[in-house]
């Protein structure tokens, strides 16, 4: 018996999804491309990068409880 890893938008798992919306909620001072890379570093493909950061003003002027974020929409199948 296997179980499914859950994938949130953009196809990321919890603990990515996690990480980058810790950083687009708090970081005010890095550029889009700084930020792109690092989540490039931290295991996020180009394009996985380049998405979530669309929603960055959004964890910036918005407070999401926990598990409650716009990136935690499920993966459409």
């Amino acid at each position: 018996m296997t179980s499914e890893v859950r994938r949130y938008r953009y196809g990321l798992d919890a603990k990515a999804v996690e990480c980058v919306e810790d950083v687009l909620s708090n970081d005010e001072n890095s550029t889009n491309a700084e930020l792109a890379e690092y989540f490039q570093k931290q295991g996020l493909s180009r394009l996985q990068a380049e998405s979530v950061m669309c929603h960055r003003e959004d964890y910036l002027l918005n407070i999401y409880r926990t598990g409650e974020g716009p990136l935690r929409a499920s993966q459409h199948r």
